[in-house]
């Protein structure tokens, strides 16, 4: 018994000290990246753009959906019932919307001015597109059969927001820009979950979830040729003057000073001091 009460009070020191350090990590890269000007200003403009993006989906949506427009016929979603998924419809969403804001905050807040950018264009061209969809929302529309539950973000569900889907278009994004990360494999799955989820609530036509990951690709690339330089620039910081070189750097002095204590031998039995 004392021995296992010794290796938790060992594991739980270890924890404790894995979190010190990652703590420390964080606020190392995010005290060297809030020194530098060109990212606070790169950071406020991302802030800006997607509040506006957000903004005019918005009222976009609102636009389309004081219109009555006819629905068409889908080869897909004409052959399938409608189904009940709205835990994955809100709550699923929800988590992956949070993974993409959580991860940069607290892995890579270098590509936080980067993303902000990349998903402001994202949405301000759903919402031209939104603008130019005019026809009405799938038949057996899941919203259409039954009022929209006690969710958090209920309000804000529209019939005629069609083209392109977001819950597709979102995740996939979140995707591409944590593509060196293994949390991108939980957010393609996700992309898949909530494509299937769209369809079969009937909330989107079948071409409005086959089109969000080209549309979101291609604003990926757009974004990149836009901001790169900014994006490697942010990164360099975090690698030249970020934790990693400060604990480099430590090292380096250690040995230095290691070094300067260890007497020269010139001779066999003579040291110099």
């Amino acid at each position: 018994m004392l021995i296992k009460f010794e290796d938790g009070v060992r594991t739980r020191k270890k924890m404790e000290k894995m979190i010190r350090t990652y703590f420390k990590k964080l606020g190392s890269d995010w005290k060297v990246l809030l020194k530098d000007s060109t990212f606070n200003i790169s950071l406020l403009v991302g802030l800006i753009l997607l509040a506006s993006a957000f903004l005019l989906n918005h009222y976009a949506s609102v636009y389309n959906d004081s219109e009555t427009f006819i629905s068409v016929g889908d080869a897909i979603l004409d052959n399938i019932p409608t189904y009940n998924m709205e835990f994955f419809y809100s709550w699923v969403m929800y988590g992956l919307v949070a993974l993409v804001i959580i991860y940069p905050v607290f892995v890579k807040p270098e590509i936080i001015p980067f993303a902000l950018k990349t998903f402001a264009i994202l949405y301000f061209l759903r919402s031209g597109f939104i603008i130019l969809t005019d026809f009405g929302p799938p038949f057996g529309h899941f919203y259409d059969l039954s009022a929209p539950g006690e969710d958090v973000l209920s309000h804000f569900i529209f019939r005629n927001d069609l083209f392109f889907s977001g819950h597709t278009a979102v995740p996939f994004m979140g995707f591409l820009l944590f593509r060196k990360s293994k949390l991108r494999w939980v957010l393609l799955a996700g992309t898949f979950v909530e494509a299937a989820t769209v369809l079969l609530m009937h909330i989107h036509y079948s071409i409005d979830v086959f089109a969000a990951p080209f549309i979101a690709s291609g604003v990926y690339s757009l974004s990149d040729k836009l901001f790169n330089n900014l994006n490697l620039r942010f990164s360099e910081r975090v690698r030249l003057f970020g934790w990693r070189s400060a604990l480099r750097k430590k090292i380096s002095n250690l040995k230095d000073r290691r070094r300067q204590r260890t007497p020269e031998k010139i001779s066999e039995g003579e040291f110099i001091i």
